[in-house]
């Protein structure tokens, strides 16, 4: 939840180098994002270009069976609210192993949307751009090592007033967590990009204590908790794997991205009945077979 408020609320007009980067085409105006439905369907960004097309934009932290028919669902409603305006839909994966699909097949059904990985976009434009949101989005991006995003951000967060500069800090702090996982770095029971910005925001002309401020010292110990129980899980995760290639042999793609994405309580059930399942489609089914 946090990271979908963060992200939501850092992109858009706010955004205009993240914007232009993705779409290739600059802002033109913002529009509403939530859709009047008994399903309470809102998308997370969708702003107009200057170009004339509308861009749908949705962050997605792993790989989710029910994307390719939710980004259909979305194009229904973009479409209905704006006819005969052509729309752009885009996915940035932001975290995870496995792909998020891209497209919905079928019987008389093909619809595709583009899907980019956060961390094959260049972080320098955002970097470069004179809004705070972009600079704060630039830690997701890019392969390399993360120190200068790292330092580069920090320099634009250092004159900024009190007030703004922790809310900005906390935002990356969030992002940083996030990252920290797509890349499985645990140091010290701490998410790896984490600490690295805690510690150069110690290292910077910057008035702020992150372990005495208290919305700081909450995120740093979250971290700390999450990190462990990151590790056990994936440790879990892997001993899943094992077993259940020991069991029914080499898995399918679909088999291992399900194993990687699903939730703690899915693959503890999965460890408890992986030896007495008859079949692969039995494990996998979301409840034990009578």
């Amino acid at each position: 939840m946090k990271l979908d408020i963060t992200l939501r609320s850092l992109t858009g007009p706010d955004t205009p180098a993240l914007i232009r980067m993705l779409a290739g085409a600059g802002v033109a105006g913002s529009l509403p994002t939530e859709f009047p439905d008994a399903r309470d369907r809102r998308v997370d960004t969708l702003v107009r270009l200057e170009d004339g097309r509308i861009l749908h934009l949705e962050w997605q932290a792993r790989a989710d069976e029910a994307m390719p028919r939710r980004m259909l669902w979305y194009w229904l409603l973009i479409t209905e609210a704006h006819p005969d305006v052509p729309v752009e839909q885009l996915v940035v994966q932001v975290g995870g192993t496995a792909a998020v699909a891209g497209r919905l097949e079928a019987p008389g059904l093909s619809f595709a949307y583009r899907v980019v990985d956060s961390r094959s976009l260049d972080p320098a434009p955002l970097l470069a751009s004179p809004a705070v949101e972009d600079n704060l989005l630039a830690i997701l991006c890019g392969r390399d090592h993360l120190t200068p995003t790292v330092r580069a951000i920090l320099a634009r967060l250092a004159p900024l007033d009190e007030r703004p500069r922790r809310d900005a800090l906390t935002r990356l702090l969030i992002l940083a967590g996030l990252r920290g996982v797509t890349r499985l770095l645990i140091l010290a029971g701490l998410r790896g990009v984490t600490r690295l910005v805690v510690e150069e925001v110690r290292t910077m002309p910057m008035q702020v204590d992150v372990e005495r401020d208290p919305y700081l010292a909450d995120l740093i110990r979250q971290g700390r908790t999450e990190g462990r129980i990151e590790g056990k899980l994936e440790g879990e995760a892997a001993a899943l794997l094992r077993l259940v290639e020991r069991r029914f042999g080499p898995l399918p793609a679909h088999a291992r991205d399900r194993i990687a994405s699903a939730d703690p309580r899915m693959v503890e059930e999965w460890l408890d009945r992986v030896l007495e399942a008859a079949s692969l489609d039995e494990l996998l089914a979301d409840r034990p077979a009578n």
